[in-house]
């Protein structure tokens, strides 16, 4: 059973969400719909004398932060400061772009190497992503 850190706008409910409930049958999801929170958690994606690496995978919904502003402004946001914190990790992060902003990130997200699923995909389509993932042998990052 893998470990899984899900990011979440805050106007979406866990019980809502049928990619959560999915996942939940194989994995143990931690679901955050608060961006502070999720920042928190996501600092446990990396063994460190502090903090003992806690996940297995990430998910984020590219509306977990700044899900009311303009899509030009989340974007410009995503790509400046959310890929960076990102790229620190030794944990495998698939980003679900929403509509307004995928075609705005997709670059940056592909040339960072991270894990890339635009909307609209479908509920199988990032399951089968999240195993391939989790099949995969880990190196550490130096």
């Amino acid at each position: 059973m893998a470990r899984i850190l899900y990011g979440a706008p805050e106007s979406e409910r866990k019980e809502e969400n049928s990619l959560v409930a999915r996942l939940n049958k194989k994995h143990e999801v931690q679901y955050l719909n608060d961006f502070l929170g999720f920042a928190f958690e996501i600092s446990r994606c990396k063994d460190s004398r502090l903090l003992p690496k806690k996940y297995d995978l990430v998910i984020y919904d590219t509306k977990t932060y700044g899900e009311n502003w303009s899509p030009e402004v989340r974007a410009d946001c995503f790509k400046q400061n959310i890929t960076r914190y990102f790229l620190r990790k030794e944990t495998p992060v698939i980003i679900l772009a929403d509509e307004e902003i995928k075609h705005k990130i997709e670059p940056g997200v592909k040339k960072s190497h991270l894990h890339y699923l635009a909307q609209p995909y479908s509920v199988d389509e990032v399951v089968a992503k999240v195993d391939s993932l989790l099949s995969k042998p880990r190196r550490k990052k130096q």
